[in-house]
């Protein structure tokens, strides 16, 4: 017991540094969310069950842009496809444990939580201690989850409390656009974000017209084909390097 006690406060200890990071994006998330008219208990609700920051901020921003379930839940999807990409990458650190550990680190599993958590499954381990000790660095991965889980949790709560003591006179729509600065924000940190972050924005205005908001899921697409594009040749350049 005490070294999954020790994997698990080693997870909660090395996620706690990027919580920082998390903790503006879920107020945001919190206050778009009331001033788009979700009520309190969905929006943090939402939270609770889809767990996905930058899928929960779209949803904001196209509800303000009265958009249809139809665009909304696609998009939402292809956001995070790249969970699949995540998964891939665990299943072999994973494979070994029961369904139900399966089950709840792959709820678990974040950006954020994998970053941190696959450089504890890479790194490396005297062989010896492999062979003498059982491997419990899954109780690592759910430290780095639940750390991450309950700041979000935690900022999407205080956003919705700061948004519901704002008097009704003043106009709150002002978070509905922010969140889409703190979309941004997620995307344009490197080459391949900020191709992405263009084309979509040139292809959003390009397709502003087609019906029930289309325009805004095929923007995100093509966005998201520019950006591995991109990504996909700086790896061509630096393997030829």
């Amino acid at each position: 017991m005490g070294r999954r006690v020790d994997e698990f406060l080693a997870g909660c200890r090395d996620e706690a540094p990027l919580q920082l990071g998390v903790i503006p994006f879920g107020m945001l998330y919190g206050i778009g969310a009331l001033a788009v008219g979700m009520p309190v208990w969905l929006a943090q609700l939402t939270s609770m069950l889809v767990f996905a920051g930058a899928a929960q901020l779209v949803i904001v921003q196209m509800l303000g842009a009265a958009a249809g379930a139809l665009p909304i839940g696609l998009t939402a999807v292809l956001l995070n496809l790249r969970h699949l990409l995540y998964s891939a990458s665990v299943a072999g650190h994973v494979r070994h444990l029961p369904r139900r550990w399966r089950v709840v680190l792959a709820y678990l599993l974040t950006d954020e939580a994998y970053a941190v958590a696959i450089l504890r499954y890479t790194r490396p381990a005297a062989a010896d201690q492999e062979q003498a000790e059982p491997d419990l660095r899954h109780w690592y991965f759910l430290g780095c989850g639940l750390t991450l889980w309950g700041c979000w949790q935690l900022s999407t709560a205080l956003g919705i409390a700061f948004g519901a003591r704002i008097p009704p006179e003043w106009d709150i729509d002002f978070a509905v656009p922010l969140t889409f600065i703190a979309l941004l924000t997620l995307l344009v940190k490197e080459r391949a974000g900020q191709a992405a972050a263009l084309v979509a924005a040139l292809a959003v205005l390009a397709l502003a017209a087609l019906p029930y908001r289309l325009g805004l899921v095929l923007a995100i697409v093509l966005g998201l084909l520019a950006g591995a594009a991109v990504a996909r040749r700086g790896e061509g350049g630096d393997e030829r390097g």
